[in-house]
């Protein structure tokens, strides 16, 4: 008998295939300090915090990045040299983009966006490995 696929299961499966996409996107090279590394020593770090941001930043491109454990966990972000990051890279426009987004308020996902999603950061990553 098959397991239903659940919103909660999807999101789990979602970020752990979008994490990866993003750590390799970033050349598994912490964006806020510059450390390399490789497994658990590099996250995929937000931006504007998933407790903040909701589903709206949660697999936000522009809003997570590759952080070393220390930047993302220690630091709780290193959010001074992230927001420098993201304004040299992307600009003043996306940094209010991403804050308008925080303020929208709560979003949520189908399971058929949910599995889009997957297919999408599956062959994403599948690309840059090649």
């Amino acid at each position: 008998m098959k397991r239903k696929e659940t919103p909660a299961k999807l999101k789990k499966k979602l970020w752990q295939v979008f994490s990866k996409y993003i750590r390799a996107r970033d050349n598994y090279t912490c964006v806020t300090c510059g450390k390399k590394g490789e497994g658990s020593g590099i996250h995929a770090g937000h931006y504007i915090t998933k407790s903040v941001g909701g589903l709206s930043l949660y697999f936000h491109e522009q809003n997570v990045h590759a952080q070393c454990y220390r930047c993302n966990i220690h630091l709780s972000g290193n959010w001074t040299a992230y927001r420098e990051f993201i304004l040299r890279t992307y600009g003043q426009e996306v940094d209010n983009e991403l804050m308008r987004l925080k303020d929208k308020g709560y979003r949520t996902i189908s399971v058929l966006e949910y599995k889009q999603l997957i297919k999408e950061y599956e062959e994403k990553l599948k690309e840059i490995q090649l």
